[in-house]
């Protein structure tokens, strides 16, 4: 019971963090369907390629994760902080590289993706400034990662409910002109997140900075080792392959889906957002097997940590199956949520019925995903991304959708698929790594082999 316990009190905040994220989308996305199907399709389409953005500079906020929970278990919290240095440095790359693609990229892409002229005049000004927004969030997520990493979930998510309620208030008060502002339509939900994400930066560091100075001395600045620059450089890349392989993964999906309609499009974008939903407690249960697997690495309990990771997996698993058998039943008082088009909420729901069958999978996907990240095992995961996405997925989705003539319902059944693959991959090396030879994550020391208990 204080395995249990311990594992719910990382957990339980993450869900709720990634809850407040998932209900933005939501709640964006009603406000937003009251502007009609092509801005709930501009909004579905611009959130797959803002994920696509995320995910080739998610590595850095990944790496610090497990890496700073290493470092918090064994007590080398000066290692840690200096690996945080790193990480923000890296950020700020990052931030200059997305700065100047908003001004020439936005119109370019969803151009390539198919879209129609609706599309296009709607989705490029605002695609630009979501690019924006994504600059501050993604050092935001990097600070709520090692947050997370030292076993503080409550403040993340605390920042991320103020960070949801501001969203969602400025995208209300901005797209419909309220409480004296201009109307700005689809772009006012835009601004929203720009303003929302730069406030809860502010937040970010002023914890980080401030806050946690006392206990953790972040604002001592420790000299840059070469070992631990290569070491992040690295990381960041395994594991920004592996976000990224999904993505584009996602990408091409959608892609498909695009050149089916528009309202082909919204309903995937309503039944893409339910699925979020289940990703709520997983990637609650993830982030706390990546921290509590991480810690006990750091502590040099292998027993232990692999005990952590089964553990959180049961338990995880509870959760999604009540989520599964909810969609189940109430997809379409579920998809009237979004929107009164009757083709579209119609549409969705044999949807949302593919989306609660594959929960359970899911959950185990993300769970074990989690804890093979707490291990630092990121080589595999993201040879396993690289192969599903690019052998199974991408081609399966093609030929479903177009081959087989089989629509949206083709690209979901490839989307499933991978799904129930990566959930048997990642399950499958979690039982079978060679827990004995499992160390620490250093600057030089490579982590992790396959084979035996």
């Amino acid at each position: 019971m204080q395995l249990v316990s311990r594992i719910l009190r990382l957990a339980i905040p993450s869900i709720a963090t990634f809850s407040s994220m998932t209900f933005t989308g939501l709640l964006v996305l009603m406000i937003v369907g009251n502007l009609g199907a092509a801005s709930i399709a501009v909004v579905g389409i611009v959130n797959i390629i803002i994920y696509n953005l995320w995910a080739m500079f998610s590595g850095v906020q990944a790496s610090i994760n497990y890496l700073v929970a290493q470092n918090n278990g064994s007590g080398n919290m000066s290692e840690g902080n200096q690996r945080m240095q790193i990480a923000l440095l890296i950020g700020a790359v990052q931030g200059v590289v997305l700065l100047a693609g908003s001004f020439v990229l936005p119109y370019g892409i969803l151009y390539l993706m198919g879209s129609n002229e609706e599309i296009l005049s709607l989705g490029a000004p605002y695609l630009q400034v979501r690019m924006l927004a994504l600059i501050f969030n993604l050092f935001c997520i990097v600070f709520f990662a090692y947050m997370r990493a030292v076993g503080n979930t409550t403040i993340p998510m605390y920042l991320s409910v103020f960070n949801s309620l501001l969203i969602v208030s400025l995208t209300y008060v901005l797209a419909y002109g309220k409480l004296g502002f201009p109307d700005l339509g689809l772009q006012g939900a835009a601004w929203s997140m720009v303003i929302a994400e730069a406030v809860t930066l502010l937040l970010c560091a002023a914890v980080y900075f401030m806050g946690l100075h006392k206990k953790y001395l972040t604002r001592k600045w420790v000299p840059i080792e070469r070992p631990q620059v290569k070491l992040m450089f690295m990381e960041s890349i395994k594991l920004g392959v592996t976000e990224l392989s999904n993505s584009i993964g996602m990408l091409v999906f959608t892609a498909c889906i695009t050149r089916l309609g528009t309202t082909a499009i919204a309903a995937n974008e309503i039944a893409l957002n339910i699925l979020s939903f289940g990703f709520m407690p997983a990637n609650g249960f993830g982030a706390a097997a990546t921290i509590g697997v991480g810690q006990e690495i750091g502590r040099g309990n292998r027993t232990e940590a692999r005990r952590f990771g089964i553990v959180t997996v049961y338990l995880g698993l509870v959760f999604m199956t009540f989520i599964s058998i909810v969609f189940f039943f109430f997809a379409l008082p579920i998809a009237k949520l979004y929107t009164p088009e009757a083709d579209v909420y119609n549409t969705a729901i044999s949807l949302i019925h593919l989306a609660a069958f594959v929960q359970l999978f899911t959950g185990a996907q993300i769970i074990f995903g989690g804890g093979l990240r707490g291990v630092g095992d990121t080589t595999f995961l993201s040879r396993v991304a690289l192969v599903l996405n690019w052998c199974v997925f991408i081609p399966g989705t093609i030929i479903l959708t177009y081959v087989f003539d089989l629509g949206q319902v083709g690209a979901w059944t490839a989307l499933i698929g991978l799904i129930v693959l990566q959930a048997l991959a990642n399950g499958w090396r979690y039982l079978k790594l060679n827990w004995n030879g499992v160390k620490a994550t250093t600057g030089s020391a490579p982590v992790a082999a396959a084979g035996g208990h």
